[in-house]
């Protein structure tokens, strides 16, 4: 079971636990947040690679990774994401319960031990983060985003935000820039790191079998300094008046159909499930319109779906098509969008699709990151729309409320990767 999630500001640190028996472990996740920017995205993401690497009492993979087995094989990773214009370098700390083996009542203690090693004593000497750990995680990084070539999938949804926020923060991706890596020394870094700990909002998540008595003054004692509060950002983008199409080339053999919109909808707007339910019904699942009529009727793709961003609020519809079928399968896409805004489904095909986006919503909560990745949301956008409150509004939505939601998505750009040799036919190519 849950109890009643405690929140408390702890300091310059605000401290959430979601108490729960489920499981027998606990996760404790550190959210560092600062705006997205081209100056500091890059620098976010190393540091966030080095600070999962070692520390300066455990100055080698090695070393590190022996504490964390000593910690009862504790796991300990960090992840970058983007939240609307928000950069989120994320830590976390997964740890058996301390009850479930012997001599654990020290656990949680020793756990945010290394917590605090990690994030205050980086390694680093004379001003400057480690040199050789730098260029190999310079590499690694690299290799990383140049992977996104290759995955023409990722790619052509990489390109679509390109375009769509070119003029806007929110198109650098949150894992860094490519062509920034080699530029950031690793004095450059360590200079950034001091700002990154004395400025970032700072939010800490633990779920697990643990109290505020437990975990208040562990929290106390680390070495957070005083800090401006600082809300997100978070806005959605106007439409262009004309939709913008950039078709580009490459040696592929599919070819990769994406098309942007934006939806003027963010989580916990009054209409934000119902533009779920929408989406749910368009693109995103397999009983979903784009699935039936371009991949299954018209055998026009190999994967057809729809999604949509809630923090920054656009929807993206994608397939991977032939290129010959472009204008067909562009055509039956556009048609199923305008079918949606007329209404043209069923009370049936709606109540499906609420059944199935409810469990997918419990399958998702029902792990610990689901749990804290809710509350956290929740916390972002000052909403109030935690599991038992996003089912019952699951259940409520009409057919009426998903059209009125769906009418208010507007095509922004169409982007489409091919192999090239066919005429294509779209207007306005890049």
């Amino acid at each position: 079971m849950t109890d009643k999630i405690f929140q408390e500001k702890v300091g310059p640190v605000a401290l959430t636990i979601v108490p729960t028996q489920k499981y027998k472990s606990n996760k404790i996740v550190f959210k560092f947040r600062a705006p997205l920017e081209r100056e500091t995205v890059t620098k976010r993401a190393l540091l966030s690679i080095l600070l999962e690497t070692n520390s300066e009492k455990y100055p080698t993979q090695t070393d590190f990774r022996k504490q964390l087995a000593n910690l009862y094989g504790a796991n300990f990773y960090t992840t970058t994401a983007k939240k609307g214009n928000e950069h989120v370098l994320t830590v976390i700390f997964d740890m058996i319960d301390g009850q479930y083996v012997s001599d654990g009542n020290h656990i949680l203690e020793d756990a945010f031990a290394f917590i605090e090693e990690a994030l205050f004593h980086p390694n680093v000497a004379n001003g400057a983060f480690n040199e050789e750990t730098l260029a190999r995680e310079k590499e690694n990084l690299k290799s990383s985003l140049e992977g996104i070539y290759d995955d023409k999938i990722r790619f052509a949804s990489k390109r679509l935000i390109e375009e769509m926020f070119r003029d806007d923060a929110f198109r650098f991706g949150s894992a860094g820039i490519l062509e920034d890596i080699d530029a950031i020394t690793a004095k450059d870094l360590y200079e950034y790191y001091l700002q990154f700990i004395a400025e970032d909002t700072v939010e800490i998540f633990i779920c697990g079998d643990v109290t505020k008595e437990e975990v208040m003054p562990l929290i106390e004692k680390m070495a957070f300094a005083p800090r401006a509060d600082r809300k997100g950002v978070f806005y959605t983008k106007e439409a262009p008046k004309e939709v913008r199409i950039i078709h580009e080339q490459q040696a592929i053999n599919q070819g990769k159909l994406v098309l942007g919109y934006q939806t003027d909808t963010l989580f916990g707007d009054e209409d934000f499930v119902a533009l779920q339910l929408a989406n749910g019904l368009l693109g995103g699942f397999a009983n979903s319109k784009i699935f039936i009529n371009v991949r299954e009727k018209a055998s026009l793709a190999y994967y057809a779906s729809s999604r949509i961003d809630s923090f920054k609020g656009y929807m993206v519809i994608s397939a991977g098509i032939d290129e010959v079928n472009y204008e067909q399968a562009l055509s039956i896409i556009e048609e199923q969008v305008v079918a949606m805004k007329q209404g043209d489904f069923t009370e049936d095909e709606l109540n499906q699709t609420k059944e199935m986006l409810i469990n997918q919503l419990l399958e998702t909560n029902d792990q610990a990151q689901g749990l804290i990745e809710l509350v956290y949301n929740n916390v972002l956008r000052e909403a109030n729309l935690d599991l038992e409150n996003w089912i019952a509004k699951i259940k409520q939505a009409t057919k009426e409320e998903v059209v009125a939601a769906i009418n208010k998505i507007k095509p922004d750009t169409i982007y489409f990767l091919s192999k090239g040799g066919e005429e294509l036919h779209g207007k306005n190519n890049i």
